[in-house]
Protein backbone atom coordinates (compact mmCIF):
# COMPACT_ATOMS: atom_id res chain seq x y z
CA UNK A 1 0.00 0.00 0.00
CA UNK A 2 1.28 3.57 -0.72
CA UNK A 3 0.67 6.18 1.58
CA UNK A 4 3.00 9.54 -0.42
CA UNK A 5 0.07 12.03 -0.67
CA UNK A 6 0.55 13.91 -3.93
CA UNK A 7 1.73 17.70 -4.11
CA UNK A 8 -1.09 19.21 -5.08
CA UNK A 9 -3.11 17.59 -1.90
CA UNK A 10 -0.48 18.43 0.69
CA UNK A 11 -2.01 20.57 3.61
CA UNK A 12 0.09 23.52 3.55
CA UNK A 13 0.83 25.43 7.45
CA UNK A 14 0.24 28.73 8.33
CA UNK A 15 3.72 29.68 7.72
CA UNK A 16 3.94 28.18 4.57
CA UNK A 17 0.80 30.09 3.09
CA UNK A 18 2.41 33.06 4.63
CA UNK A 19 5.25 32.89 2.68
CA UNK A 20 3.86 31.33 -0.51
CA UNK A 21 0.70 33.95 -0.50
CA UNK A 22 2.31 37.04 1.05
CA UNK A 23 -0.33 37.24 2.94
CA UNK A 24 -1.72 37.33 6.75
CA UNK A 25 -4.27 34.96 8.12
CA UNK A 26 -6.73 38.23 9.01
CA UNK A 27 -6.41 38.81 5.13
CA UNK A 28 -7.02 35.25 4.22
CA UNK A 29 -10.09 35.21 6.26
CA UNK A 30 -11.51 38.31 4.50
CA UNK A 31 -10.75 37.02 1.27
CA UNK A 32 -12.05 33.88 2.28
CA UNK A 33 -15.27 35.28 3.74
CA UNK A 34 -16.02 37.28 0.30
CA UNK A 35 -15.78 34.59 -1.72
CA UNK A 36 -12.33 35.08 -3.00
CA UNK A 37 -10.11 32.38 -1.35
CA UNK A 38 -10.71 28.57 -1.60
CA UNK A 39 -12.53 27.10 1.24
CA UNK A 40 -10.30 24.94 3.85
CA UNK A 41 -10.07 21.38 3.98
CA UNK A 42 -11.29 19.75 7.14
CA UNK A 43 -8.70 17.21 8.25
CA UNK A 44 -10.57 16.05 11.31
CA UNK A 45 -11.99 18.02 14.16
CA UNK A 46 -10.49 21.56 14.63
CA UNK A 47 -8.02 20.85 11.82
CA UNK A 48 -8.33 22.88 8.67
CA UNK A 49 -6.28 24.02 6.07
CA UNK A 50 -5.70 24.47 2.31
CA UNK A 51 -3.72 22.15 -0.34
CA UNK A 52 -1.28 23.09 -2.30
CA UNK A 53 -3.42 22.55 -5.40
CA UNK A 54 -6.06 24.91 -4.30
CA UNK A 55 -3.54 27.29 -4.05
CA UNK A 56 -1.83 27.01 -7.24
CA UNK A 57 -5.43 27.21 -8.85
CA UNK A 58 -6.13 30.12 -7.34
CA UNK A 59 -2.76 31.42 -8.37
CA UNK A 60 -3.49 30.32 -12.22
CA UNK A 61 -6.78 31.70 -11.91
CA UNK A 62 -6.05 34.89 -11.04
CA UNK A 63 -2.98 34.99 -13.50
CA UNK A 64 -5.56 34.69 -15.85
CA UNK A 65 -8.21 36.72 -14.97
CA UNK A 66 -5.27 39.68 -15.07
CA UNK A 67 -3.95 38.59 -18.31
CA UNK A 68 -7.57 39.10 -19.73
CA UNK A 69 -8.02 42.56 -17.92
CA UNK A 70 -4.14 43.31 -19.90
CA UNK A 71 -5.54 41.98 -23.17
CA UNK A 72 -8.78 44.03 -23.04
CA UNK A 73 -7.01 47.69 -21.87
CA UNK A 74 -5.03 47.40 -24.61
CA UNK A 75 -7.21 47.16 -27.06
CA UNK A 76 -9.75 50.20 -25.75
CA UNK A 77 -8.53 53.29 -27.16
CA UNK A 78 -7.59 55.93 -24.66
CA UNK A 79 -9.74 59.88 -25.07
CA UNK A 80 -6.81 62.53 -25.62
CA UNK A 81 -6.57 64.78 -22.75
CA UNK A 82 -7.93 65.47 -19.49
CA UNK A 83 -11.67 65.57 -19.28
CA UNK A 84 -13.35 68.71 -19.03
CA UNK A 85 -15.28 69.50 -15.78
CA UNK A 86 -19.10 69.32 -15.30
CA UNK A 87 -20.30 73.02 -16.41
CA UNK A 88 -22.19 72.83 -12.41
CA UNK A 89 -18.43 73.15 -11.31
CA UNK A 90 -17.09 75.89 -13.15
CA UNK A 91 -17.76 78.98 -11.38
Amino acid sequence: MDLTIADDDRILSEEELNQMTRTSSTTRWRERKAGRWPPLLELSPGVRGNSLGQIRRMFAQKQAEAEARAHVAKQEPRAPGRPRKAESMVG
